[in-house]
């Protein structure tokens, strides 16, 4: 056979149910081997939206998730997204052809290092020289993508390897691998204990890997237990009823006023599944007064402003499992009690006539969206709306890209999410800029029979970078733009278009548009 049905045979062992991308001259050998698998390529518009794809799969679901393009232009395309993938610990597996290695060391047609400019944006990244080591690089690099801090890896294979026949001995490795669910020690957990036991004012600050693991059951049982207040990141919404007494938001981006902080109130921060990429620690702890107990999967990284005092590193669920039954019921915390009625007001007031119709959106979409819809933000000020305004019923189901932050990734991520779970309702919350970075993804979703809802905020202007200048007391100067007609536009793809001014015209156009069978864009002016 050839490399490439070698390949495709030991993805289909990992378990590869799709595969997003582009074709070119450079992998049709691979494609030819793809026609014959049951795995579904699915053809898109633009490379990134193939890797933003890849990565909204692999939140959803857990597994790897995959995306093909070919050399040069195809693979450089890739890179956002898959960077995208890689800080928020996203598995994505990033296959790109190449040219023949006989004109590798030479200047050639869209020939370049793409191994080289993938090698800061993945955990493991390798060109493919040999068709008999395919097996392993492949074994290696779903382990590499989902172990420890997951993340994305590049395979590139180039065109005369996937060419080359392979002996029939060559066989996919076996997947199927058992590992211990490893917990920190049973002196550490006490320690633990004790830290949270001493604390004047301990808060548990979640984060993305709690979403990863989906260790949300076992932090709602140390919060009940321990009666600890919680603030989660942006990453980590959901994880407490709306109406949890010790539920005190999201914390992330700009700092809230004095008077609405629950980190900088605190004596000891109890980081779980904590990314550094999620917070800027010196954000709330710039005057390293705050110690901080760590429990994550991977060792803690350095900060300064991140002081760990006690690192439990293992399963997360293991350990908080374990640490809940040491734990002893703290009296109520009356400082955080108070954060919390203010921190209420904020989240349900109007301060200002600009904020009306953004706030009033994420009020909508808190109530009237179902337990098991998915919402999946962009990168704007919308985007801060969405993480600090809108309540989701459930952990898990609101993607927002915080690591890397990119813009234009929600509308491919909507594609890959109905694939993924195609009974789960989507709603995609984006700027006017991010949307029209990957809009053609429309044709996409329209061409697979993909039904969700894009709620479109136009008020043409890159608002976060003006709120920005603004703030800085600088110039707003650069930032300001004219969109198309966005009803012509949703018309010539054969998308439902609703425009809405007002509260109540969104509330009845969200009802609607969920409610339909049809791929919708709800646009609302500002």
């Amino acid at each position: 056979m050839k490399a490439s049905d070698l390949l495709v045979r030991c993805l289909e062992s990992e378990g590869v149910e799709y595969i997003f991308g582009i074709p070119g001259e450079e992998n049709i050998d691979l494609m030819d081997s793809l026609s014959r698998s049951p795995i579904q390529f699915v053809l898109t518009r633009h490379e990134q939206g193939a890797a933003f794809m890849a990565d909204v799969y692999a939140r959803v679901t857990g597994k790897p998730g995959v995306c093909l393009a070919t050399l040069g232009p195809g693979a450089t395309n890739l890179i956002t997204g898959v960077a995208n993938a890689h800080l928020d610990r996203s598995p994505v597996i990033a296959i790109t052809g190449q040219a023949a290695r006989t004109r590798l060391h030479k200047e050639s047609h869209q020939n370049v290092d793409t191994v080289q400019l993938f090698k800061s944006i993945t955990k493991y990244d390798q060109q493919i020289l040999s068709a008999r080591t395919i097996p392993e690089i492949v074994r290696k690099a779903f382990e590499q993508a989902v172990s420890g801090s997951p993340g994305a890896v590049h395979l590139q294979l180039p065109e005369d390897v996937a060419r080359d026949e392979v002996p029939a001995d060559v066989q996919p490795l076996s997947v199927f691998r058992q590992e211990a669910k490893a917990r920190p020690l049973e002196d550490a957990l006490g320690e633990a204990a004790r830290l949270i036991t001493e604390a004047k004012r301990p808060i548990i600050l979640a984060g993305n890997g709690i979403i990863r693991t989906e260790a949300w059951d076992e932090v709602e049982k140390l919060v009940t237990t321990a009666n600890l207040p919680l603030v989660n990141t942006f990453m980590a919404k959901g994880l407490l009823p709306f109406d949890h007494p010790r539920n005190l938001f999201t914390v992330g981006g700009t700092p809230y006023p004095v008077g609405l902080r629950p980190l900088h109130e605190a004596d000891l921060i109890i980081a779980i599944g904590f990314d550094l990429v999620e917070y800027d620690p010196v954000n709330w702890n710039r005057d390293q007064t705050r110690r901080v107990l760590n429990i994550h999967s991977v060792p803690a990284e350095t900060d300064a402003h991140f002081p760990v005092v006690l690192d439990l590193v293992g399963d997360i669920k293991e350990t908080l499992t374990a640490l809940e039954q040491l734990v002893e019921r703290r009296p109520d915390p009356t400082n955080h009690d108070a954060i919390r009625a203010r921190r209420l007001q904020a989240l349900t007031s109007i301060p200002t006539p600009h904020e009306a119709l953004p706030r009033q959106v994420m009020w909508a979409l808190s109530k009237q969206l179902p337990q098991n819809a998915v919402v999946i933000s962009d990168v704007g000020l919308h985007k801060v709306w969405v993480s600090r305004w809108y309540q989701p019923k459930a952990p898990g189901r609101t993607i927002i890209f915080n690591g890397f932050a990119s813009m234009g990734g929600s509308l491919p991520g909507a594609l890959a999410s109905r694939l993924a779970k195609p009974h789960d309702p989507v709603v995609v919350v984006t700027g006017d800029a991010g949307f029209l970075m990957n809009a053609q993804e429309l044709e996409t979703a329209k061409r697979l029979g993909l039904v969700f809802t894009v709620v479109i905020f136009n008020d043409r202007c890159l608002s976060l970078i003006e709120k920005h200048q603004q703030d800085a007391n600088l110039a707003v100067t650069d930032v300001t733009f004219t969109n198309p007609d966005f009803a012509l536009f949703a018309k010539s793809f054969g998308v439902d278009h609703r425009v809405v001014n007002s509260a109540e015209q969104f509330s009845v156009a969200l009802d609607e548009a969920v409610s339909s069978a049809r791929l919708n864009l709800l646009e609302v002016v500002l």
